[in-house]
């Protein structure tokens, strides 16, 4: 659909309005959520430790910008790749691309070093460090990001919108990044935490599981976001989808993460460490675990939904342009104008 035609000035002005206050809505309720996980006790250290000694209801508003820039342009990246003509084939991994370096600026400057470090580890090659942590950071962050794309891509595969046959540009840009980001993370760095955390050293097994607990964590976000702009239909389907999701992932990340973290201290699993709420006390597996896990897992797929909403609410602003498109998503509207035939001389 062609927007410039399809809306009016006013429908514009209204179209805008519409989604400038649901935007609007989203970063103050992501600022709200992130507070609450920086003040709230029993939240992993590891994450209260991001907000530093003293969190501020503005420094969670700063946060949720970043968080949503972070999570939110990759779904966008995954959709338009389904939408857009073939030439955003190519475009699509510059973007993925343009975006990871953007969002390491935005996290190198925001955050404690010693949080980059914990995330990419210290400097180990012969290179200048704020380079080596950009091609690291990228690294990684791309195959996170890639994951989120694949999400929303995912969704439109299976509703068979646009061209579904494109999901086959993402699993292929996928396998790419996932092979760049385990040589230059694992094989070149050995970057301490990962190989720590994630099971048999961070075997290539472990590394695409984590990825694929991403990607589940965003298709699931993409039903909530899609559902909450009323693009789709089925309610009930995406509440079942999320205690589904609930289960499996945590069956992904359980098989990711390594099962016993060796140290002086203690012989933790790496779930138990990484939900634990001090670095003197620790959550000890079954029940317990699995109920830290469920509060992790609805706080990151709120943030996920709230960073795709805005994606999936743009689209249905369709609904205020003269002529909206018609369900299924990509179809021209049975009363779309038809294109003047050419006009034959005498």
């Amino acid at each position: 659909m062609n927007y410039l035609q399809a809306f009016s000035k006013a429908e514009r002005r209204q179209a805008l309005a519409f989604l400038g206050v649901r935007v609007l809505a989203i970063v103050l309720l992501a600022a709200v959520l992130l507070y609450a996980v920086a003040v709230t006790p029993g939240v992993p250290y590891h994450v209260r430790e991001l907000f530093g000694a003293s969190p501020t209801p503005g420094q969670a508003l700063l946060f949720a910008v970043m968080v949503l820039l972070a999570l939110g342009p990759p779904a966008l990246f995954g959709l338009q790749l389904i939408r857009q003509p073939n030439i955003w084939a190519w475009l699509f991994p510059l973007a993925m691309l343009a975006h990871a370096v953007l969002i390491f600026l935005i996290f190198r400057f925001a955050t404690p070093i010693a949080s980059v470090h914990d995330l990419v580890g210290m400097p180990v090659w012969p290179l200048p460090a704020e380079l080596e942590r950009l091609v690291r950071f990228t690294a990684l962050f791309l195959v996170f990001s890639m994951a989120i794309a694949g999400g929303t891509a995912m969704l439109y595969a299976i509703t068979r919108s646009y061209e579904p046959l494109r999901v086959l540009w993402w699993v292929f840009y996928s396998v790419l990044s996932l092979a760049f980001g385990y040589w230059i993370v694992i094989a070149l760095a050995a970057t301490d935490n990962v190989t720590l955390l994630l099971r048999g050293e961070a075997n290539p097994l472990s590394w695409v599981a984590i990825a694929l607990w991403m990607l589940l964590m965003a298709f699931g976000a993409s039903l909530l976001a899609e559902r909450l702009s009323g693009v789709f239909t089925g309610t009930a389907a995406a509440v079942f989808a999320q205690v589904l999701l609930l289960l499996v992932t945590y069956g992904a990340v359980f098989l990711a993460t390594e099962p016993a973290v060796a140290s002086a201290r203690s012989n933790l699993s790496a779930l138990e460490f990484l939900l634990s709420g001090s670095r003197t006390e620790y959550v000890q597996g079954g029940f317990m675990l699995f109920g830290r896990y469920t509060l992790v897992y609805l706080a990151v797929m709120l943030l996920l939904t709230f960073a795709q909403y805005p994606v999936w609410a743009a689209y249905a602003t369709r609904r205020f342009a003269r002529r909206p498109a018609a369900a299924p998503l990509g179809t021209v509207p049975d009363d779309a104008p038809a294109e003047p035939s050419p006009r034959r001389g005498p």
